[in-house]
């Protein structure tokens, strides 16, 4: 118990569990392990094959008006996707090849539309914070120069760390009191349960099963499951789990993503390499896309793209403060004073509903 293994561990059937160099836990791990819980195979086909309808349906329209390509609908399919993946696991066929579809699609989806996934972040109403998770790692990734396989890995790992406690993460969504003491045995569990299911599924991509193992591990050795430190951990894992941490501050509601990433700056949400946290900052930006901000002439806006200047983003004006909102967006020049940017606000203040702003990221705009 507690140690890396010197041999690969089998199920009785020949699913490869456990790899040389895995860590085995606790017996209750070892159990879990030989009784990974498989889903329900005709529901979760059921389920893909609906969203792969509502997207031929989706495609067909947007051919029939030449509607560009959008980032945040797309986002919004592929939520609904992976949620199906990760929830049923096994009883997904051909569990790790959708997954790497899906960080391709990912990844050519960042290239096309910076801004736009960046905005998905913030305004695609959905609970898969592992999409979020690789859709920000594509941006670091591609921002870094990362190679393409070690890029995929890294997007592959953010999709799927935690496709073994899918229905614990749900549970706990709507669950008031503290977790168990099962439940934090499932949690610590999880990175190496996590690796089990998805070797099993056919994931041989060692990288990949690394930055799944070690995600919560902590430069200081206090994080899980082996209490690795420093250089111990993938310069690939640190960013993993710097990008975790943040995602889950920035899911909280009424948190001004702009005050999260100053705390984040100032330490107070962990210890992570300095360089990690200043390219993630300069990545989002002050105000990152998707935000809502109020204007010097006191009109809310949402942030729409990356400016030349950190404080000038791109905006469209929604409404005056003490106003309904307007027809029609009106896009404002944040780098003349009655339009300058004059601070953050929630995005209740916009008083608009999200699908209302989507098409603000179509391809004529970038």
């Amino acid at each position: 118990m507690g140690e890396q293994l010197t041999v690969d561990v089998y199920a009785k059937n020949g699913f490869l569990l456990l790899k040389k160099g895995h860590y085995v836990l606790t017996p209750e791990q070892r159990e879990r392990l030989m009784d990974v819980a498989h889903g329900d195979a005709e529901e979760v086909a059921v389920r893909l094959e609906r969203e792969r309808l509502d997207r031929a349906a989706q495609r067909e329209r947007e051919a029939a008006s030449m509607v560009p390509k959008n980032p945040l609908v797309e986002v919004g399919f592929m939520a609904g996707r992976l949620e199906a993946l990760l929830l049923h696991g096994l009883a997904v066929p051909g569990l790790a090849g959708r997954l790497e579809e899906m960080a391709e699609e990912l990844l050519l989806l960042t290239q096309r539309f910076r801004d736009g996934m960046l905005a998905s972040l913030f305004l695609v109403p959905v609970r898969s914070h592992s999409l979020k998770v690789a859709t920000l790692l594509a941006l670091l990734g591609r921002r870094l120069g990362l190679e393409p396989s070690r890029l995929h890995s890294l997007v592959c790992a953010g999709l799927s760390m935690n496709v073994a406690i899918s229905q614990l993460l749900n549970q706990l969504g709507v669950q008031r009191q503290a977790m168990t003491l099962s439940q934090q045995d499932e949690m610590y569990a999880h990175p190496v349960m996590s690796s089990a299911i998805l070797r099993e599924a056919g994931v041989v991509d060692e990288h990949w099963h690394l930055l799944v193992q070690t995600h919560h591990e902590q430069d200081d050795g206090q994080g899980y499951p082996a209490g690795l430190c420093g250089e111990e951990i993938h310069p690939d894992a640190r960013l993993l789990a710097l990008v975790d941490h943040l995602c889950e501050h920035l899911q909280q509601d009424a948190v001004l993503p702009s005050l999260v990433m100053a705390s984040l700056f100032r330490g107070e949400l962990g210890q992570f390499a300095p360089a990690l946290v200043s390219l993630l900052i300069k990545e989002m930006g002050i105000y990152p896309p998707g935000t809502f901000v109020r204007l010097a002439n006191n009109e809310i806006a949402v942030v729409t793209h990356s400016g030349d200047k950190a404080n000038q983003p791109r905006v469209a004006a929604l409404r005056k403060l003490d106003g309904p909102p307007y027809a029609d967006v009106l896009l404002r020049d944040t780098r003349q004073p009655a339009y300058r940017v004059v601070e953050a606000v929630a995005a209740a203040s916009a008083a608009v509903k999200p699908a209302y702003l989507t098409r603000l990221w179509t391809s004529r705009l970038g």
